[in-house]
């Protein structure tokens, strides 16, 4: 029999914290092409705040349930610490609510007739501040949970009419998409600038550029902000990347771990760069332009985004144009030439594969691309360097290979 959750299980803090910058990036497309000035700010002074000059104009909090039956009930707990954050701020700023949006944004559902359906936005309907208001002090008085008693003083504390700004400045967004949902909600809101069909494509794109954003942002001494205009840029890039006749670049600067290199050491294309003396840090970087072209080719094959035997005429392109200048290093050589008379005649060889061979995959050329791609031809020995690389790299299994 399995054990039951723990009820220490660290899993609803980690889900909203995820939560909460999946939504800042939800909501920050809101202000995409509309005002590029604006600055996203993630527990700064609030969960997510909106800012402009230094100024916030939307403070946002974020309730996130695992379990789909919340309900934002008159004493729901869930509201009142929103509440009261709220309410103590506006008792240091007075002037808060005069020009900023209180936004709660919950999974969990507002009953109908309670004091959060009628914070909804005014156009969802029966909106109605003055009477949430009056509902809202009778359900803190009558509370006896200690929690709610500490967030009903804070709220209590206001004055009537600082109370009244508050609560007309309040937005209560309930019944919002959980965590996962939110893929479709990204998708729906950048479809105008994604080509057809390719929206959830361009939204792991968008997402794969705002992890490392938000994390730097939250790693940084003094809390920083996001532009706006970065998302834009990152779409604009997103879009004209994904036009039909380019390709995605998402390798291009992953770096592998040391430990990811090293297991690629007893590979015939790291044979092949040995036999021709290359070592050093231009033997790392040759690994790990093989790790990224073949990262990059095996995800371009799971997306679908490549033509029947398109890769195919590719590598074919590389092979013949590296055939003539194979025979040309063979032709230069004498007619028994000593060993380090071939190692450096290979040597050349590869340099050319570094600075020079750079040849269209539909229309994307990369350094990374050309170069990893040669060394993937490399390791099956369809290219080499080394004048005799077949006898010196070849296993007794290999097959018919190309060149030489």
């Amino acid at each position: 029999m399995s054990e039951p959750p723990s009820v220490h299980s660290a899993a609803g803090s980690a889900a909203g914290y995820l939560y909460q910058a999946r939504l800042a990036l939800v909501e920050a497309l809101r202000y995409s092409y509309v005002d590029s000035s604006i600055e996203i700010a993630i527990e700064r002074f609030d969960d997510v705040s909106f800012e402009k000059g230094g100024t916030a104009i939307e403070l946002l909090q974020s309730k996130h349930q695992l379990k789909r039956s919340g309900k934002l009930t008159d004493k729901s707990v869930d509201l009142w610490k929103t509440l009261r954050v709220w309410a103590e701020a506006t008792k240091a700023d007075p002037s808060l609510p005069g020009r900023t949006r209180f936004v709660l944004v919950t999974t969990a559902l507002a009953p109908t007739g309670s004091a959060a359906s009628y914070l909804r936005p005014a156009e969802a309907g029966h909106r109605d501040p003055a009477r949430a208001e009056v509902m809202l002090m009778k359900a803190g008085g009558a509370s006896r949970n200690l929690t709610l008693v500490r967030a009903f003083a804070a709220f209590k504390a206001l004055t009537p009419e600082m109370r009244e700004a508050l609560v007309g400045a309040i937005e209560i967004i309930d019944g919002f998409p959980h965590i996962a949902d939110l893929e479709s909600l990204i998708e729906e809101r950048i479809r105008m600038i994604a080509p057809s069909g390719k929206a959830p494509l361009a939204r792991e794109q968008l997402e794969g550029w705002w992890w490392p954003r938000i994390c730097a942002v939250l790693q940084a001494e003094t809390p920083g902000t996001i532009l706006v205009l970065e998302v834009e840029q990152r779409l604009d890039d997103i879009r004209d990347g994904l036009k039909r006749d380019a390709l995605p670049l998402d390798m291009e600067h992953v770096d592998p771990s040391q430990e990811e290199l090293d297991t690629l050491d007893e590979m015939r294309f790291v044979r092949q760069l040995r036999l021709v003396s290359l070592g050093g840090l231009r033997l790392q970087y040759a690994k790990r332009d093989f790790y990224r072209a073949s990262a990059q080719r095996s995800q371009w094959a799971r997306r679908n985004l490549l033509f029947d035997g398109e890769v195919g005429h590719f590598d074919t392109t590389l092979i013949e144009e590296w055939q003539p200048r194979f025979e040309q290093m063979r032709h230069g050589l004498t007619e028994d030439p000593q060993d380090a008379d071939l190692r450096e005649a290979g040597h050349e060889l590869y340099n050319w594969v570094e600075t020079g061979a750079r040849f269209p995959l539909r229309t994307t050329i990369s350094r990374f691309l050309n170069v990893g791609s040669y060394h993937i031809l490399a390791d099956n020995l369809r290219v080499g360097w080394h004048r005799d690389y077949q006898s010196l790299c070849g296993d007794q299994d290999t097959g018919d290979t190309d060149g030489g």
